[in-house]
């Protein structure tokens, strides 16, 4: 007969199961370096404007008219959008923290990498349904930009994780 160890004093799921300052600052990182990338690879790449991509973003919190000149640098704007990438930053690397925890370090780079991917169309092609403007900007840039940020998110989550142990609450 199978013999079943069952623990009843041990949660499944735990909101204590992450480093949580780990998966906050590895997010606003990985946030940050997004949000340079876009701001320099659109002009680059594509000849418009720095703040296009920020602008996108602020309109999220404050409707489509932030999208009226993508090309002027509104500090109402970009300083929302900046919010509005560090708070989806933070909830999105929570949430890549908790399927990464127990991977090791290259492991958790490329689900990072994957993870990126599966946001790009999440984003791009779920909430477009709320936000129309982002079908614009469907492209191998905020492909790679995706990529890039949630790989950063899981190598910056191990990093952190391993070099500042929990403090003990």
């Amino acid at each position: 007969m199978a013999n079943i160890d069952i623990h009843h004093d041990k949660p499944a799921f735990s909101l204590h199961s992450i480093h949580w300052s780990a998966a906050i600052w590895a997010s606003v990182i990985a946030g940050l370096v997004f949000a340079a990338l876009e701001v320099v690879m659109v002009p680059l790449f594509q000849g418009k404007s720095p703040w296009a991509p920020l602008h996108m973003i602020g309109a999220i919190a404050l409707g489509p008219g932030a999208m009226a000149s993508p090309e002027t640098f509104d500090v109402g704007i970009i300083a929302t959008a900046v919010v509005v990438h560090i708070v989806l930053a933070v909830i999105y690397g929570v949430i890549l923290a908790y399927i990464i925890m127990k991977m090791d370090m290259g492991t958790a780079v490329l689900v990072g990498g994957v993870y990126g991917l599966a946001l790009y169309f999440i984003n791009f092609y779920g909430f477009t349904k709320w936000f129309p403007w982002f079908a614009d900007a469907r492209d191998w840039i905020s492909i790679f930009t995706h990529i890039v940020q949630s790989a950063l998110v899981a190598y910056f989550y191990k990093v952190i994780e391993r070099n500042y142990p929990r403090t003990a609450a």
